[in-house]
């Protein structure tokens, strides 16, 4: 609950400098009126920080543990502040423990959890717009199983992305460190004997030896750079995008985005509403904002994707379909379902190919290798034997 410092005359006309906690200033100066003080300046204090502070935006697993946990307590038959308070002395993470805190208080001082969680600004909006018509249909428990299964679903969908990128990346790691060690340590002492020699050198074994050098000269560099600039993509929040996987990732982004609007539909958020609480999971800047625009314009969704054109034909059917049979959150949800398992194949193809095409390339290099340093000791045998 918010503190405010407070300079006000008592009754017997002495100047007080207090310290209140108030849900808001109006609350806070009714409060004083009725102490009999008279203020003559109120100012909210800020909030100091804190190591145990909850982070800016909570993971998607504590919110989805949050749901869980809030809609179980609830459907026993526990009131709100009793749920919250249990959640609070639950939890082991320390983070979490404020948010419950605050949370339990805001609540208790009259306002709704909707407003709660919005007030703390660490939950996402589309999962405040559901427990909000949760609240208002008097049906908070069955929505916040809903948000649970939209959550765990998300969670799923990024742990299997994970997976199937995790050997190929770690294969290439280990290829780059393998292809670096040749380069540096062992060409230079290989051919050194041969350039010791005096004989002129083939083609492959100058190249190598140039690419030694350039990679003994700019590696570290290099590196630095290439780590330099990947802090400063994840601080201003933008991904490394290969065009290879741009369909991929489409398709992942329809999934999620139209199974979260089926959910929010269903919990009884008005579409445009659903639009602007989904904005965040659509990786194209301005898309969903452009999508909500043309419906509050007084077009039908099927006709504001076919305007913006970056939707399939495919899509933009099976949602004219909803809108006119008055099952669009169903046809919603069937297109996010068919396009993660159109994703879920694509990765599965690229995730098998990746192995070979690496092992491939490896291969390619290590042998370009061994020829260009036998090549020269081949040349000396046979001068040797001469």
């Amino acid at each position: 609950m918010p503190i405010f410092k407070v300079k006000a005359y008592d009754s017997k006309g002495d100047l007080k400098s207090l310290r209140k906690d108030s849900s808001t200033e109006e609350e806070l100066l009714r409060a004083l009126s009725l102490e009999g003080y008279v203020p003559i300046s109120v100012e909210a204090e800020k909030a100091k920080k804190s190591p145990d502070r909850a982070p800016k935006t909570l993971r998607l697993a504590d919110q989805h543990l949050f749901c869980t946990m809030l809609s179980a307590f609830l459907q026993s038959g526990l009131s709100m502040t009793e749920v919250l308070r249990l959640l609070q002395r639950q939890t082991r993470d320390k983070r979490l423990q404020p948010i419950f805190s605050e949370l339990r208080e805001s609540v208790e001082s009259g306002r709704s959890l909707a407003q709660s969680m919005s007030q703390q600004g660490v939950f996402r909006d589309s999962l405040v717009g559901m427990v909000e018509a949760g609240e208002r249909s008097s049906s908070l428990p069955g929505v916040l199983d809903k948000a649970s299964a939209l959550l765990h679903g998300e969670i799923a969908l990024r742990r299997r992305i994970q997976t199937a990128l995790t050997y190929p990346l770690l294969m290439m790691v280990v290829g780059c460190f393998v292809a670096a060690f040749l380069l540096v340590y062992v060409v230079p002492q290989l051919t050194g004997i041969v350039t010791q020699s005096g004989q002129a050198l083939p083609l492959a074994t100058r190249m190598l030896l140039a690419l030694s050098s350039a990679v003994k000269v700019g590696g570290i560099p290099v590196l630095i750079a290439l780590l330099f600039a990947y802090v400063r993509m994840k601080r201003k929040g933008r991904r490394i995008s290969l065009p290879l996987f741009s369909e991929t990732r489409n398709l992942l982004t329809i999934s999620l985005l139209f199974s979260q609007l089926s959910t929010l539909i269903k919990s009884g958020v008005p579409l445009v509403q659903a639009l602007e609480m989904s904005g965040t999971l659509d990786p194209m800047p301005g898309r969903v904002k452009f999508l909500a625009d043309e419906v509050r314009k007084g077009y039908r969704f099927s006709q504001s994707l076919e305007r913006h054109g970056s939707f399939s034909e495919d899509v933009v059917s099976i949602v004219r379909i909803g809108e006119v049979g008055g099952n669009l959150p169903d046809c919603l949800d069937r297109i996010a379902t068919n396009s993660w398992e159109f994703a879920q194949a694509s990765m599965e193809k690229w995730s098998t190919l990746a192995e070979p095409l690496i092992i491939i390339v490896l291969g390619t290099f290590v042998g370009f290798v061994v020829m260009a340093v036998l090549l020269p000791i081949f040349s000396l045998s046979d001068l040797a034997g001469i």
